[in-house]
């Protein structure tokens, strides 16, 4: 009877049609403290703060915990969000990281406002360097008070040609990078590691997970 009414459920779901993933809805960072962290991305860049939400238990665990979890909101309606944890908070994790570890990279329209917005960031205090030119994009570079590399770029006017030309041996491009770069990677990480397309359990602490 069961497996009956199991199976005329299942066999009811309807189909649903995976489309490609779209919309980032919102990067999210540590930060040290929410205010420090309000003046950098609403002051000095401009983006609003459209949430503050205080939570007293962290997510999928059953732990106590104090924290707020901050969104700002960008021009396209996406967000950068940050998480302000008062009693887990050292101040190691706010050394500035390498930009090939982690950044942020945010648009302008053009060569004239990519600059202009150089100067502004230079002026509030947080020094800002640039533009550099990667061909196909210009940047300009600084830090957040988080440790955070914050990028803004302009395309540059050859972006679409440049972009198709890649795209056209991109694949080929990686296969080529993988076979010369393999060996020395086994040697730091072993095979096991690369070929791993799953989760890595035993790094993973999952007792404290909430079962559904």
């Amino acid at each position: 009877m069961n497996e009956t009414v199991n199976e005329t459920a299942s066999a009811a779901k309807p189909e649903v049609s995976l489309e490609q993933l779209h919309h980032i809805h919102h990067a999210a960072y540590r930060c040290r403290d929410a205010e420090q962290t309000r003046w950098f991305y609403e002051d000095v860049l401009g983006f609003p703060l459209a949430a503050a939400m205080v939570f007293d238990e962290e997510p999928g665990a059953n732990k106590k915990r104090d924290y707020m979890h901050l969104f700002f909101q960008m021009g396209d309606d996406n967000f950068i969000a940050f998480f302000d944890v008062p009693d887990d908070v050292e101040e190691k994790m706010f050394i500035a990281r390498h930009g090939f570890d982690q950044h942020l990279a945010f648009e302008v329209d053009t060569m004239d406002e990519l600059k202009a917005w150089r100067r502004k960031i230079n002026k509030a205090g947080r020094p800002c360097f640039g533009p550099i030119d990667h061909g196909f994009i210009h940047s300009i570079y600084m830090y957040d008070p988080n440790g955070v590399q914050v990028e803004v770029t302009v395309r540059d006017p050859n972006y679409d040609q440049i972009l198709a030309d890649d795209s056209a041996k991109a694949h080929e491009v990686l296969k080529q990078w993988t076979e010369k770069t393999r060996a020395a990677k086994e040697s730091r990480l072993g095979a096991d590691v690369l070929d791993m397309r799953g989760i890595d359990l035993s790094k993973v602490d999952m007792t404290k997970v909430k079962k559904p």
